[in-house]
């Protein structure tokens, strides 16, 4: 691993951008917790009241979720940056690339290892998916 791939003002400006992205997914986060639990429950007599409320409820989660999962993505890049080995690939100790790195600031993995990476997902998605049984059959009363 060459120290130095990155020079020290790209590293600073990458770690400034972690950091104020970091700042702003917590933040978010907070909020939604926090409008989730002054939300009022009020009784519900409209279904479609209800339903909008589910949904929107369903997305926050949703959104909250994602959030959350690029916190820890950005706090594990800050940690590599800190043990010096960011903008390195996790898989084939490659050289990540700064443009890759601008784009996308937490990747953990090359350009061509990501792409191994999404392949393989797909494929265990579509043996998953051919697992899982289309219909399942009734029992005889």
């Amino acid at each position: 691993m060459s120290p130095s791939a990155l020079d020290r003002r790209t590293t600073k400006e990458l770690e400034r951008f972690l950091r104020a992205e970091l700042a702003r997914l917590q933040g978010s986060v907070r909020a939604a917790v926090e409008e989730n639990r002054t939300a009022e429950s009020t009784s519900l007599t409209d279904m479609s009241v209800h339903a909008a409320e589910t949904l929107h409820t369903e997305i926050q989660v949703t959104l909250v979720g994602r959030r959350t999962e690029q916190v820890v993505q950005i706090q594990d890049a800050l940690a590599r940056l800190t043990d010096g080995h960011y903008g390195f690939c996790q898989e084939c100790d490659a050289f990540i690339g700064v443009p890759r790195l601008r784009a996308l600031p937490f990747a953990q993995r090359c350009r061509d290892c990501q792409g191994q990476a999404e392949w393989r997902a797909r494929r265990e998605s579509v043996i998953a998916a051919r697992m899982i049984p289309r219909e399942i059959p009734l029992e005889a009363a």
